[in-house]
Formats: structure tokens, sequence, C-alpha cells
């Protein structure tokens, strides 16, 4: 599946199309409408720009930057706008909004993703971590909108993040043992940390993530040297002592004070606001964006380091997605090494699924009403009159022994305790399937039970009702 459609869906509208002042825009197939644009490398890009249908120009004049630069810049750029609604307690309804909605995007020389697109929407905010901030533009990953405002004639267009490598280099991190940035272990994936000691929430946020850390060091060998690295935003030298006297000792290095590196991380990393937390390989490669928000949703760090992955370790998140879809789970010890097994046999049979049916993951398919996130209220109707195909939603988990979410799964629907385990459950058809006992768990007993779950041709037994239960 190509990543533009994984990204916006089929279709986008076009904003300049003829019809646009009776509200009536012309749908272009997404493929068609970013051909020329590249996920890496040379040539266009594609830039997502978030927007507010109730804000004014006159409030907030970043729309009009964004034209004037955009046609500057052309054909090198290409935008799809996401248009959403600032909530401040107004009483307008679907129809004022989708009002808005037209009223904001008529005469626009680009494209937008449709107004009825409410799942595209939810998740491309989630994907970059659209709360605060808006509008922006965000460009293969990066919000840019200081870049932009600073650079109104596109000089420096698509303007890129400088390498972390060399934003770090010959700089002495500061901790219980002073260490060069380019000395850390090549598998040590790092954890920059954005915050400052006048920030309340960084004070409550800072436990909570030093657990969260160590608990992940111990648990798994390949993040043994995972290493929290502090970027401090304090205003004075005193309070950035006491930032890092708010993490564990030992625990965590930090950007000295006065190292211009600390100054130009924030630009960097794409980080517009404290507390925040990127994740990156030794490679510079960036792992997770929003890294805080992760963590709050998986405070023992299961599934870090949280980026993109087929399968995912069952924790409180999980079941409330089991509620609505299906789910394979493999059962296994509180082990390294049987958590390592549980992903190489079932990561193969995960990979095939979404590839099949054109699901990007971590289970979103941009053709269905299927999105799990629901932290943002969109408020939309979102009848259409497209006609979806029929969609089977299966998410694939590890249930590691011990954990609360995989001791309760157990007794809810009543498994013993034998390790490893392999069954899926399907709340929604209340009903689940469990590989015989004895049988030998490996990539291809994994997909044959997966394939035989699939097509309803397995042994199934009954489950109660998930609201009788809970």
């Amino acid at each position: 599946m190509d990543w533009r459609e994984k990204l916006f869906g089929r279709v986008l509208i076009k904003c300049d199309s003829s019809g646009t002042q009776n509200g009536k825009f012309e749908t272009v197939q997404t493929l068609e409408a970013l051909s020329d644009c590249v996920e890496d490398g040379e040539g266009a890009v594609c830039g997502i720009y978030f927007s507010f249908a109730n804000i004014s120009d006159k409030s907030d004049d970043f729309g009009v930057r964004l034209e004037e630069m955009y046609k500057k810049v052309l054909p090198r750029l290409k935008v799809v706008e996401v248009v959403l609604w600032a909530h401040v307690g107004t009483p307008e309804g679907p129809v004022e909004r989708e009002a808005g909605f037209i009223r904001n995007l008529t005469g626009k020389s680009w494209f937008a993703v449709p107004f009825h697109d409410v799942d595209i929407k939810r998740r491309l905010t989630q994907k970059y971590s659209i709360a605060v901030g808006v509008p922006t533009l965000v460009i293969r990953g990066r919000a840019v909108r200081d870049a932009l405002l600073s650079d109104p004639n596109g000089e420096r267009f698509p303007w890129p993040a400088p390498p972390l490598d060399e934003v770090l280099k010959g700089v002495l991190l500061e901790g219980a043992e002073k260490k060069l940035y380019e000395e850390l272990p090549i598998d040590a994936v790092r954890v920059f940390y954005f915050a400052a000691h006048w920030c309340p929430p960084c004070r409550s946020f800072a436990p909570g993530l030093c657990t969260a850390l160590s608990a992940v060091r111990k648990r798994r060998s390949k993040y043994a040297n995972t290493q929290l690295i502090l970027v401090s935003s304090d205003r004075s030298e005193q309070s950035y002592a006491r930032t890092i006297a708010s993490l564990t000792p030992g625990l965590a290095l930090s950007v000295p004070w006065s190292s211009p590196a600390r100054l130009a991380l924030p630009a960097a990393l794409g980080v517009a606001g404290i507390p925040a937390l990127v994740i990156a390989d030794g490679t510079g490669k960036i792992l997770t964006a929003n890294g805080r928000q992760h963590l709050t949703a998986d405070p023992t760090g299961l599934n870090f380091p949280w980026s993109q992955r087929p399968v995912s370790a069952l924790n409180e998140q999980a079941l409330l997605k089991m509620a609505r879809h299906p789910a394979v789970v493999l059962f296994v010890d509180d082990e390294d090494a049987e958590i390592e097994f549980s992903e190489s046999v079932l990561a193969p049979s995960a990979e095939s699924y979404y590839e099949e049916c054109s699901i990007q993951y971590p289970g979103f398919c941009p053709y269905q009403n299927s999105s799990d996130d629901e932290s943002m209220d969109f408020d939309y109707s979102t009848k259409t009159s497209r006609k979806k195909k029929p969609f089977k939603h299966v998410m694939f988990y590890i249930g590691i022994d011990g954990t609360d979410s995989a001791d309760m799964i157990r007794e809810h629907i009543g498994l013993d305790d034998a390790v490893p385990l392999l069954t899926a459950i399907d709340f929604p058809k209340q009903r689940m399937v469990t590989m015989k006992y004895g049988d030998e768990i490996t990539t291809d007993s994994v997909q044959n039970f997966v394939d035989a779950f699939l097509s309803g041709n397995a042994d199934f037994k009954p489950l109660k009702p998930y609201t009788q239960k809970c």
C-alpha cells in the first residue's frame, strides 16, 4: 500500500476546483494529487497543514503566510489541509461546521482531507501529536511552523533538521560519568527529555518517566543501554541543576547548560512545548516523536520505544481495543527470551495480514471507520455515500504473564495459566479459540492458526458478552 494512501486514504478534495463557490469540491485520487511527492530523499515533499475552521485570519495569519510561501516554492511542495474545529464552547453543530469547512478551503491552491473522513483526521492528529499549536505545518514528520515564519520566502525550504550526530558532535554529556555523545553505545536507544524546573507538568511527569525507563532496562536486554538525555529549557543554571536533581541518580545524562546544542535540539527534533519525549536510535532515526503521550498510555513501558510495530504487548489500552476488535494473543512468561520468541513467531502473520488488508500499523485502515483513538472529539457526521468493503479488524498482542492486563484477560475468559498459549479472542462475536495443548508454536503453526481464525473454520468456543463481565 502506498504511503500517500496510508496517510490520507484514497481521495482528497481539490480546493480550487470549479464549483467551489457553491460548496461543491472536486475529488481527486490521492495518488494522482500527490504523484510527484516522495516520502524521503530528493523530490517534491508533502506538507500537512492543520488548521481551525472557526479561527479567523485576524486571530492568526499563519495560513496567509503559508499561502504566500507556497506560491514561491511550487512545485517543490504539495499541501494537504486537515481542517479541525476549535473547541471553544460554541454551540455550532455539524451544519455550521461543514459550512466553516467549505468557507475555510474555498479558493485555496492545494488539497484537503474531505469533511466526512473523520477517522483520517483523527489518526493524523494523533500521529503528529496535534493537540496544541494549531495552525501548523508538518513536513516529513516535523512541525515547521516556526521555520516557515522565520523564512517567509522559503529560502531554506524544506527546512530539514540537522542530523543529531552533527548537533551533538563533541558535546560532553553531564552525569554521574561524563560521556561524549558519540561514545554512547550504538545499540543505546536515546530518550531525549525536554523539561524545566519552572514547568509543573514536568515535575509531575519525571518520576513516572524514570520508573518506566528503569523497568524497561531491566525487563528487556536489548534496551539495557537505553539512555535518558535531559535537554533543559530552564531560564537559569540554578534551575537547570534542580531539574537534573528531579531525575533518578545515575539514570540520566544531560546536555550542558552552556552548550549551544541545548538550544538547537528543540528545533532539530521538532519540539514545540514541554514536557516532551523524543526517542531515537543509535543512527539518529526518530522512533517516536510523541513519547510523552505513549508513556501516559503505557506507564510501565511494555511497548517501549513505542515505534510502529505489527505486534504489541497487551496493556490496558489494548484491552479497550479488544472490546471492539478481535485479537490474536500469545501468552508467555515474563522473560526476555520468551518475549523475543513471541515477537518472532507472531510478527510474520501480523505483517501479512496488515499488508493484505491495506492496514497501517498499529491497525488503522484508512478506508474504514475503525480508528481506536478517542482522545479528540470531532463531533462530525460520518455519513458517507462511499460503499465500504467487508472488513475484519484484527489486532496482534503478546500477553506477558504477571502483568495486570494479561492476568485480567485470562481470568475474564477462563484461561488457565499455561504458557506459551496462543489464543484468538473475539469479544464482538462473543467467541474464542485456543491452539491445541502440546502443539508446537512456530511461525508456520501460528500462520495456520490465524488463517483458520480469519476464515471462520476454527474450533470456536462461546464467550459471555463482554459487558456482562466487566
